[in-house]
């Protein structure tokens, strides 16, 4: 509770409880984001209906400002979710079983990592073709390693533990094992992870989105709207501003809410 309360957390919360509300309520609002008014093309943000501006062909861009977010979310929510779970899972088995199967698992990890990340999502996109669904699995493809990597070394410092050799004394089964004595004791480290897996998402998504290997149009996406506007950058600013700026604040406020979240599951820092 403490976390919630503090008020150094207060700012990235709303930011994050922000983004959710129009990820996941966007649709009941009044939106129209594809609709195109010829008369409000590149016009500046102003008071009233004109919010944020319209885009080059005269569409709203805070309506697809906030489709752009449902987009953002969506991709963060399955690639985390499907990077810590097939993660863990390689990383805590290749641990506990040892042998030749942790270094096949420690091998496979290292061809992964001798690629950069993005690059490597680009490759997979562009052989997957474009697409939300193909960017979740080229995301997910490279996200799980980083997991894989955390869990395995949390489980190598721990699976020799006196609760553990007792477990395995009292003829315990691996898999009650790994569940109850192993597990429960790295998840810490690894929501910590997420946290900051969170960001990097966002920024993949829009790196694909802007290449053109994400959504596609008409459908709305911070990145592509990034890349629409960059063509108009001295003439409209605001076609990318607007989305660059709630970019940034995401990712801003995903990585204070991460460092936050540490500090506090780190009881060697912490004084309360």
């Amino acid at each position: 509770m403490q976390f919630f309360t503090s008020h150094r957390s207060w700012l990235p919360i709303g930011i994050l409880g922000l983004w959710c509300f129009f990820a996941v309520f966007g649709t009941l609002l009044p939106l129209n984001p594809n609709h195109i008014e010829l008369s409000k093309i590149l016009v500046s943000p102003s008071g009233g209906e004109a919010l944020l501006g319209y885009d080059d062909l005269g569409r709203s861009i805070w309506d697809r400002l906030v489709v752009g977010a449902r987009t953002s979310f969506f991709v963060a929510f399955w690639v985390v979710s499907i990077s810590v779970v097939l993660g863990t899972i390689i990383g805590v088995v290749s641990a506990y079983i040892g042998g030749v199967w942790d270094m096949v698992i420690v091998r496979v990890m290292d061809i992964f990592l001798a690629f950069p990340g993005i690059l490597l999502a680009i490759a997979l996109a562009g052989i997957l073709g474009p697409g939300i669904s193909n960017v979740v699995i080229a995301l997910s493809v490279v996200g799980w390693v980083g997991y894989a990597r955390l869990s395995r070394a949390q489980v190598l410092s721990i699976k020799n533990r006196e609760h553990v050799q007792a477990a395995i004394a009292l003829g315990s089964s691996p898999r009650f094992i790994v569940m109850k004595h192993l597990i429960p004791l790295i998840m810490a480290p690894l929501i910590v992870e997420a946290t900051f897996g969170v960001a990097g998402v966002v920024i993949g998504e829009a790196g694909l989105s802007y290449l053109g290997l994400g959504v596609q149009p008409p459908a709305a996406s911070w990145g592509s709207m990034i890349r629409d506007g960059a063509d108009y950058l001295l003439v409209a600013p605001h076609m990318v501003l607007a989305p660059g700026i709630a970019l940034m604040l995401v990712v801003l406020a995903v990585n204070l809410l991460g460092d936050r979240l540490r500090d506090y599951l780190d009881v060697r820092s912490r004084s309360d």
